[in-house]
């Protein structure tokens, strides 16, 4: 009978040593039963309880049902599974397929009812252990938050020493240095690209040298190979670490904070506060503008004649006495309707105009793209004064010592103050999506520009009108105008 063995284990100390012994102890159980092996399926530390795919096991169904495998050899019942669910199948495919299971050491005989009704026991007991081990770790955890012990690895910018997590001297470094640039008012977008240029270790390099070194490489080796193609950084990493309160010395459970940690924070809780407010704010510019543009210039040319917003049109089909004619794509006032250009030809012409503009540092300059950081600081500390401001007026009203006409005077009043302030703010914030236009090859850069990415340039920098010319006549890029906003 031809035979597979199946190995796993959960939790792995990186030698493998647990599935060669399971291994070993198969090939022998096999041995006795007269069973030949014919392959063996190891799924190394994987559970087989927490829901995730475990492709050995798996790939050893697929055999089964092929033919290619009609026993298999466990260790232990609840190596193959720890589900009652997972056990139904096997017992069908014995039923389906003739399948036998061998257990080392076991009498278990799948093709009997007793056979059957064991390995049933089994897996319920095995599932009722699963059960009782959640429920002690999740006390354990929650005991661990309590008292600000952590579980788990160390978070990127930390090292685990003495059961404390304290700032890693390599990476702690780079986080201040994140939380400085993004308070000052720096965009998300340039300090990626500028830490990927630095080849700073980004958490993903750094989980790949941990997995390296686990599956037998030295750590030196490890990181020349992660060195050799680094993980980019991008925005979104870096938003997921400086909102981290693990960073500002503070226990998080179930998202929740529980308290303070054991070990030692990488920078105050004043400053991770202001990023989370900064980071997590609705107000602040975003990379996202919803579904993306198709065309350069529709809803942002104007038209020469009434001053309408000129929209992209699909070639109309027209009749003709050879039959079916379709008109070219076209800009085409959405006001008066009676300005209409080629498009293709126009936005050769304004892709053109805005490139040649844009290789002018005078130009680019008014981008404004890094913002005036010391108006998001000022600003931003007004705001948090009339937060303050209104959470003491509020406590007043509730202790009787202002009446409900006094509180709306005040709110309202504040209220104002705060909404000129948060307009201030958002027009002082970094603009991530034009950053990337200051500096290098602007040619290149816009070449690889998305369509959203250079209608936001055009946008923001150009008027672009596109005046009457004439029915019948040909393109004259003179009757196109782009001029610098004011």
């Amino acid at each position: 009978m031809r035979a597979a063995i199946y190995v796993r284990i959960s939790e792995d100390d990186g030698e493998g040593l647990g599935v060669k012994r399971q291994e070993e102890d198969g090939r022998a159980e096999a041995e006795k039963r007269g069973w030949e092996v014919v392959e063996v399926y190891c799924d190394n530390d994987v559970s087989a309880t927490r829901g995730k795919a475990r492709p050995s096991y798996v790939r050893m169904i697929r055999a089964i049902e092929s033919g290619h495998v009609q026993a298999i050899v466990v260790w232990d019942i609840d190596r193959l599974t720890r589900t009652p669910r997972e056990i139904e199948d096997v017992i069908d495919l014995s039923e389906r397929y003739g399948l036998a299971v061998g257990v080392v050491g076991g009498r278990e005989d799948i093709g009997t009812s007793d056979g059957r009704l064991l390995l049933r026991i089994k897996a319920s007991i095995a599932r009722r252990e699963v059960e009782q081990m959640s429920k002690r770790l999740k006390r354990k955890y929650e005991e661990n938050a309590t008292e600000g012990r952590p579980h788990g690895r160390a978070p990127y910018g930390m090292m685990r020493v003495d059961g404390r997590d304290v700032p890693d001297p390599e990476t702690a470094p780079v986080l201040r240095e994140l939380a400085s640039r993004v308070l000052e008012g720096g965009s998300l977008r340039s300090i990626a690209r500028d830490l990927t240029e630095r080849r700073v270790m980004s958490p993903g390099d750094e989980q790949r040298v941990r997995a390296l070194v686990k599956s037998g490489m030295s750590e030196d080796d490890a990181r020349a190979e992660v060195d050799a193609s680094p993980t980019p950084w991008n925005s979104t990493v870096i938003r997921q670490l400086l909102v981290r309160p693990a960073y500002a010395g503070l226990r998080q459970y179930q998202g929740r904070i529980v308290g303070s940690t054991n070990g030692q924070a990488v920078f105050d809780q004043d400053t991770h506060d202001r990023l989370v407010a900064l980071l997590t704010d609705p107000s602040r510019r975003q990379n996202y503008r919803g579904r993306e543009p198709r065309y350069l210039l529709g809803g942002i040319a104007r038209c020469g004649r009434c001053g309408g917003a000129m929209r992209s049109q699909s070639g109309a089909v027209s009749k003709t006495k050879s039959g079916s004619k379709r008109q070219p794509p076209a800009y085409c006032c959405g006001s008066c309707f009676k300005v209409r250009r080629r498009r293709d030809p126009v936005d050769a012409l304004v892709d053109g105009v805005v490139l040649q503009l844009l290789s002018d540092p005078a130009v680019t300059s008014r981008l404004f793209v890094n913002g005036d950081p010391e108006v998001v600081r000022s600003e931003r500390e007004r705001i948090a004064a009339i937060d303050a401001k209104l959470a003491i007026t509020a406590d007043e009203f509730a202790d009787d010592s202002i009446t409900g006409d006094q509180l709306k005077r005040i709110s309202t009043r504040l209220r104002a103050e705060r909404a000129a302030a948060e307009a201030r703010l958002r027009a002082a914030a970094p603009n991530d999506q034009l950053e990337q236009f200051t500096h290098g090859d602007v040619r290149e850069v816009w070449e690889l520009a998305t369509v959203l990415e250079k209608r936001e340039v055009i946008d923001t920098l150009f008027d672009v009108v596109i005046d009457p010319q004439g029915s019948g006549k040909p393109f004259d890029p003179a009757a196109i105008r782009i001029t610098l906003k004011d």
